[in-house]
């Protein structure tokens, strides 16, 4: 697992759209063949990357509200991150 990796995938995320990214578990898991303890290391990275770019992140089963609408981070999805609005 490499910072470059953890980049990568964000930048990608970020270019379908840069408000709200969302790793899956089919994502992590299956198309990257990441092990547990590596999706573990990646949530990690990812989580301090995206914080230091203004995001708010929620892991399986937080419930936030984004865009007028309350929401729960599903069983499939290890991760939503959402931009703050200023």
């Amino acid at each position: 697992m490499t910072t470059q990796f953890v980049e990568n995938l964000i930048n990608e995320k970020m270019i379908i759209n840069e408000n709200e990214i969302v790793f899956t578990f089919y994502e992590l898991r299956v198309k990257h063949n990441l092990s547990e303890e590596q999706v573990d290391e990646f949530l990690a990275l990812c989580k301090t990357r995206l914080e230091n770019l203004d995001y708010k992140v929620y892991f399986t089963g937080a419930k936030f509200t984004y865009q007028n609408a309350n929401r729960t981070v599903q069983d499939n999805e290890f991760m939503i991150a959402i931009r703050e609005q200023f």
